[in-house]
């Protein structure tokens, strides 16, 4: 697995992830055994159709959904360790290269924590403000929060 990453602005880190065709044959044939009983193949008993013949009766990507979100699961949690990335949103996820026997290819864009830069924060000052209150300002409270209460 290759990763290159670029820091977008407002946040934003785009990785493009590569993943070799190996590991994505894995994924396919992972997705091939979780869904081949659901494929109904005219002369093969259900679910007992071999993966070309699904292939070529569905077409090539029949497979590619499950085994995207296998090799999604398995590589970008590694991408974002390696790099040291803290996201803090949910991926956008796009498909750059995809196809039988070639490598896989993707890019996820990520918001991640924003990079704060403290300014010079020693020697403010700040007037304190001091409020004077005598005992017949209080007695005076007192007795208002007393007639309020007989009220």
């Amino acid at each position: 697995m290759n990763t290159k990453v670029e820091r977008l602005e407002n946040n934003k880190v785009k990785l493009e992830i590569t993943v070799s065709s190996e590991k994505f044959n894995e994924a396919v044939e992972k997705s091939y055994r979780k869904n081949a009983s659901k494929f109904n193949i005219p002369g093969f008993r259900k679910g007992k159709a071999p993966k070309a013949v699904i292939e070529k009766y569905y077409g090539e990507g029949v497979f590619y959904e499950d085994a995207i979100n296998y090799i999604l699961d398995e590589t970008y949690p590694v991408a974002i360790k390696e790099n040291n990335i803290e996201p803090v949103d949910r991926p956008e996820i796009d498909v750059v290269k995809i196809g039988k026997g070639e490598d896989f290819v993707y890019t996820a864009e990520v918001v991640v924590k924003p990079e704060v830069k403290l300014g010079d924060y020693k020697g403010i000052e700040v007037k304190k403000i001091e409020y004077a209150v005598t005992d017949a300002d209080l007695e005076a409270e007192l007795n208002a929060l007393r007639e309020k209460v007989q009220d």
